[in-house]
């Protein structure tokens, strides 16, 4: 059916109801831009738990006739829709809503302005829109062309356009041509695609973006249960943390529930891999987070047990320990913290993580030919496995930490602070954490990217005067959870994205998606000081 919203809109609804439900039931709306098959699957769904399942396309797919624009009108459109699914005869008034990615978006795009009707949602492994997704920490990712055309393309999903080998060779051309990034549409499609320059023009977390999900005191209005789900190896983990995190700062009675544990971005929304990228998960780890979402729809809409995970508001699994641990907040979720500086003392092959701050100022110097290119110039996204033997560490400097001498469980994000001079007013930094294991093989746990011009404030750039030392905070890295072996060292990199994957920045000050090859100039000189450092929480 068609269901007419704000401003001349209209989105497409599919209903599916239990044969032979009379009474009136809750309604499960699933709000999602891949119009397909799938919609049927998660509508039924619902309808089999004991619910109505309504899923719902955005603009401009399936049968609407507006343009599709993907984010922009969820959160407006969604008020008329859940004002019409609560007034027919089938509903009883209380509506939910659950989905993983895109479908986690459109959730807190539905709380911009809450439905008296909505009354929880459960947005699994959700897009930060203009935090994690299309750039991560203010760096623009090639893949967001990829997305553009994969969801524009028709009215209905189309996977052979997603799957297609013409991304990597335009990625490939872009980079080794040292093309501008805002020409990546040219490359690819022989001409301009709107949307992806649109989002150029909007590299701060600037209103465009905060315009669609709630911003930060509005974040105080959202009342309603929430269960969040998210995973150590899911690439919108910075998002899902964002939505709780500012939730939980702007709303001191938010209820608000967290599961993560090591999960990807399919894994942290349907089922996990029993194997994620060599590494055998946990047992107590393979939970059905479908099923989980179902036990909470039935707690909150129909009254019944809370779902037994759920013992605190943040609950993570520990890789390694095969337990679950529950907190209340992140600040109390370790006995301590580990800080580690980032010392110019060498061991030889790398530089050393010293557990105390140096009574001397050091530093480390190095240099990047941003004009230069190399097959080994892939970081940013995460490693290709999660435990492995070989770690690249191409434009980047290594530190490691003394052995552990008891076994320890690190918990949380890392946060720190970088001290550094260069002689340019921008660049794109990257940290990598791993442990390394008394075998001398690696367990791949966090990253961290980030442009250093927005690193104090993602809404406002400040260039960085070229050889004056700048100190700017580590925030915004992903999460992890792992029990460390005795005897395993802590091993950190530090570098400057250089990537296909990624808008490189040649450090000029100008908007870096306009900056190509040509603005290279010298090399990148960075004078890392040892008063930089990282820090993690943990347990023993």
């Amino acid at each position: 059916v068609i269901i007419k919203t704000a401003n001349g809109g209209a989105v497409t609804a599919l209903l599916i109801r239990k044969k032979g439900a009379k009474r009136k039931l809750p309604a499960i709306f699933i709000y999602n831009i891949y119009a397909g098959s799938y919609d049927f699957e998660v509508a039924k769904s619902a309808a089999v738990n004991g619910y109505i399942g309504v899923a719902v396309n955005t603009r401009g797919k399936r049968l609407s006739k507006n343009e599709i624009l993907p984010f922009e009108f969820d959160g407006k459109d969604s008020y008329k829709i859940i004002d019409w699914i609560s007034k027919h005869k089938w509903c009883n008034g209380d509506i939910g809503m659950m989905g993983g990615s895109y479908l986690g978006f459109s959730q807190w795009s539905a709380t911009k302005k809450i439905h008296p009707a909505l009354k929880t949602i459960v947005p699994q492994v959700s897009v930060g829109i203009g935090i994690d997704y299309p750039m991560q920490n203010n760096v623009f990712m090639s893949y967001m062309l990829q997305w553009i055309n994969y969801v524009r393309n028709n009215k209905f999903t189309d996977e052979n356009v997603f799957a297609g080998n013409d991304y990597e060779e335009a990625y490939d051309k872009y980079y080794l041509k040292g093309l501008a990034f805002n020409k990546l549409d040219s490359i690819l499609n022989k001409g301009e695609n709107k949307i992806f320059q649109k989002w150029l023009k909007h590299p701060s977390y600037d209103s465009f973006w905060q315009d669609m999900v709630p911003y930060r005191e509005e974040f105080k209005n959202i009342n309603i249960p929430i269960l969040s789900t998210t995973g150590y190896y899911d690439a919108d983990q910075i998002g899902a943390l964002y939505y709780f995190n500012e939730h939980n700062k702007n709303n001191p009675k938010a209820n608000h529930y967290l599961v993560i544990g090591p999960y990807s971005h399919g894994g942290g929304q349907h089922y996990p891999s029993k194997v994620l990228s060599g590494y055998t998960i946990d047992k107590v780890a393979l939970i059905s987070i479908h099923e989980l979402a179902y036990q909470w729809f039935d707690y909150v809409l129909k009254n019944k047990q809370k779902p037994n995970l759920l013992k605190d508001k943040i609950n993570y699994q520990v890789m390694g320990s095969n337990r679950w641990r529950h907190c209340s907040s992140f600040e109390n979720m370790n006995s301590n913290n580990f800080e580690f500086y980032l010392s110019n003392i060498t061991d030889g092959q790398n530089f050393k993580l010293k557990p105390n701050k140096p009574k001397t100022e050091g530093s480390i110097s190095y240099e990047i030919d941003l004009s230069k290119r190399n097959e080994n110039d892939k970081h940013g996204f995460f490693s290709d496995s999660i435990i492995g033997e070989d770690i690249n560490i191409e434009n980047a400097i290594s530190f490691m930490s003394e052995p552990f001498d008891e076994t320890t469980s690190i918990n949380g994000v890392f946060k720190g602070e970088l001290n550094v001079a260069i002689n340019k007013k921008d660049m794109d930094v990257f940290i990598k954490l791993y442990e390394i294991l008394p075998d001398g093989s690696y367990f791949y746990l966090a990253e961290y990217l980030a442009r250093a011009s927005y690193a104090k404030n993602n809404e406002n750039r400040e260039l960085l005067e070229p050889f004056k030392s700048y100190k700017f905070p580590i925030k915004h890295s992903y999460m992890t959870s792992r029990k460390i072996a005795k005897g395993s060292k802590l091993f950190a990199i530090f570098g400057v994205n250089k990537s296909k994957y990624w808008e490189i920045n040649y450090g000029t000050g100008k908007p870096v998606s306009l900056e190509n090859i040509k603005d290279a100039g010298e090399p990148l000189m960075i004078k890392l000081l040892n008063d930089s450092h990282i820090t993690i929480g943990y347990n023993i």
